[in-house]
């Protein structure tokens, strides 16, 4: 693997998931805050997301065969964007189980995508590898957002968290719009 390939691969998996982490850590403090909203309220929230996201993800591996890791990627990162913004205009608690069901169906289709896209960039003897590196550039980035999302939070407000995981989901895209699978091969 070249160090483009390397740092494109680094990138993608840093900003992917600083655009669906950030919201992790102080998603339950949102919904309380904002919302007459229960434990119960956010478990289902966390259970709309999960569900959305597991039973989908099936028909999006299908998609990313049919029309390519690019565009089905594409297509989750808008709609995750989308839906980030979305919170910020959100008044009834009916609406965010609505967005929660459409954030699920965006990482559903970014999620095969992503890792059909670092596959297609590694060396094909060592995609283990390159799948491990990848996870663990994810994970890191997922575990700092926590610190990213919370000091965001604090400091500006809930929608500013918001702002960034939508700007996240968009400048992953455009790096995937920029990505020339035939220059990042491995020779």
């Amino acid at each position: 693997m070249r160090r483009t390939q390397l740092a494109f691969m680094v990138t993608l998996n840093t900003l992917s998931s600083l655009g669906v982490g950030l919201l992790g850590p102080i998603y339950p403090i949102f919904v309380l805050n904002r919302f007459s909203a229960s434990m119960i309220d956010i478990g289902i929230l966390l259970t709309i997301f999960g569900l959305s996201s597991a039973i989908f993800k099936v028909p999006a591996g299908k998609l990313v065969d049919t029309y390519g890791e690019k565009t089905v990627f594409l297509a989750g990162v808008i709609l995750g964007a989308v839906c980030s913004l979305a919170y910020i205009f959100v008044s009834d608690l009916i609406f965010l189980y609505l967005i929660e069901f459409f954030f699920g169906i965006s990482y559903a289709l970014q999620e095969p995508a992503r890792l059909v896209l670092v596959v297609e960039i590694s060396n094909r003897k060592r995609k283990g590898l390159i799948i491990g590196i990848s996870q663990s550039v994810y994970d890191v980035a997922g575990s700092l957002a926590a610190l990213i999302a919370v000091a965001i939070a604090s400091n500006f407000g809930f929608e500013y968290v918001f702002f960034a995981c939508s700007g996240f989901q968009t400048l992953t895209g455009l790096l995937v719009l920029k990505l020339n699978l035939l220059t990042c091969q491995t020779i």
